[in-house]
């Protein structure tokens, strides 16, 4: 797969939250991130 030369422009807003995980609580910053992209398969 050959280097991507452009940065993905994060678009989606996500609110602070918290967390279960590694059997611990954990508080999760609001922060961007990029849209989830589309899921393929391929069965040849």
């Amino acid at each position: 797969m050959p280097p991507k030369l452009y940065r993905k422009v994060k678009d989606v807003f996500v609110h602070a939250y918290p967390r279960f995980r590694f059997g611990k609580w954990e508080n999760v910053c609001q922060h961007w991130r990029s849209a989830p992209g589309q899921l393929t398969f391929n069965f040849d």
